[in-house]
């Protein structure tokens, strides 16, 4: 009985080193998985350095959009289509960036006798960050300015008569 004892023994202890060899074995394996795996980092995405934006208006005396949204410090690129019929003396379009704290219907008022300045009145460039010229129906026009720092902004048509019905939000968000 006594060597049945040892023999049960001896055949423990040998499954046992045998699970444990198998062990480290499947931990080893598992280990150089993880030494392969992609180290995953947390990688803010990159922030293009310019943007391309394009902005319709129609015979309606309407944008297609009325908010934009751009990063601080990017170089922008702004394409204003006139999708209407219509002449530029009937019914033109620009876009106009201004500065905040600007009165619109006080800068739409003073437009209206700047036709020779694409309707922006000189005597409140101070009031304007940037401005395409004015086009009529099937015309198209861009300018590329830097976008201002971060905050809201807004944007009119300075035609005669359209800063209320014409303006937006020129969202500025940080880098």
């Amino acid at each position: 009985m006594m060597n049945k004892l040892k023999n049960y023994l001896l055949l423990l202890s040998a499954a046992f080193v045998l699970y444990s060899c198998g062990s480290n074995q499947k931990q080893s394996e598992e280990s150089e998985k993880v030494k392969d795996a992609p180290v995953e980092t947390a990688v803010e995405e990159a922030v293009p350095s310019s943007v391309s934006l394009t902005i319709e208006g129609n015979d309606q005396m309407k944008y297609n959009k009325d908010e934009l949204r751009v990063v601080e410090g990017q170089q922008v690129t702004l394409t204003l289509k006139h999708v209407g019929e219509m002449s530029i003396e009937t019914m033109g379009h620009n876009w106009v960036l201004l500065k905040p704290g600007t009165d619109i219907p006080t800068f739409g008022k003073a437009a209206t006798s700047a036709k020779e300045n694409d309707y922006i009145p000189q005597d409140k460039l101070d009031q304007v960050i940037t401005h395409t010229k004015t086009i009529g129906g099937g015309e198209e026009t861009t300018i590329t300015f830097e976008a201002p720092k971060r905050g809201y902004y807004t944007f009119i048509c300075s035609f005669p008569g359209h800063y209320s019905a014409m303006q937006g939000s020129f969202v500025v968000e940080p880098k």
